[in-house]
């Protein structure tokens, strides 16, 4: 049975992480009437590009299957989908801003931002499953698991990149060289090192949970 093209049960995920997405809007939206002010807007531009891999993965699975895509495109695919990926899990540093708060509005900033950064965590989970499927399909499973690996470790630095650095997704194609300058700057960063092992050990270990729940079958 499908929905929309989308079968019944990958529709239920994306449907379920769309209420959680309104949920997280709605929490914002009551924190903005009651503290009559827009701060921390950017945090439904960060769940949308959180949102991004989700819809690059739909179309790559969609053109693999019909064989409409090159190997060399499923790989330019595959980029495009590894810079997107660091802002599903990015959230997570956002709970910064709660170190100015206290009171009442401590608890709902809290509830809000964990929102945020729950959903935008599990769509880029799911994305990732589902792009390893994709290389599966397409090259072979070593490889989808060389490439998990792979993007689960430098999303760790991604999002080095961008907490601290202030980079985004997009400056890979507006601004390479000064990227590329900061990368290698980075390299010997202690703080770049510790963020990059400590979110990719988080990233992995999550996603690993997130497997195994898939995977699980009742005895």
């Amino acid at each position: 049975m499908k929905i929309l093209n989308i079968p019944i049960n990958r529709f239920r995920l994306i449907f379920t992480l769309g209420l959680m997405s309104a949920l997280a809007l709605g929490l914002f939206i009551l924190k903005a009437v009651l503290t009559h002010n827009l701060s921390l807007w950017g945090l439904n531009w960060n769940l949308f590009l959180a949102w991004i891999p989700i819809f690059i993965v739909l179309w790559l699975e969609k053109k693999v299957a019909i064989n409409a895509l090159q190997t060399w495109e499923v790989l330019l695919g595959s980029l495009i989908w590894l810079l997107f990926f660091p802002n599903s899990p990015y959230i997570i540093t956002d709970l910064v801003h709660l170190q100015s708060l206290s009171g009442n509005t401590y608890w709902h900033y809290q509830i809000m931002i964990f929102t945020y950064a729950f959903v935008s965590l599990a769509c880029g989970l799911l994305s990732l499953y589902w792009i390893q499927k994709v290389w599966t399909q397409v090259f072979s499973i070593n490889w989808s698991n060389i490439f998990s690996i792979g993007a689960i470790a430098l999303s760790g630095f991604g999002i080095f990149l961008g907490r601290i650095e202030r980079f985004n997704s997009w400056d890979f194609f507006s601004h390479p060289f000064t990227l590329l300058k900061f990368i290698f700057h980075s390299i010997k960063n202690p703080t770049a090192i510790l963020m990059t092992f400590e979110f990719s050990i988080f990233i992995g270990i999550a996603y690993w949970m997130f497997y195994s729940l898939i995977h699980l079958k009742e005895e």
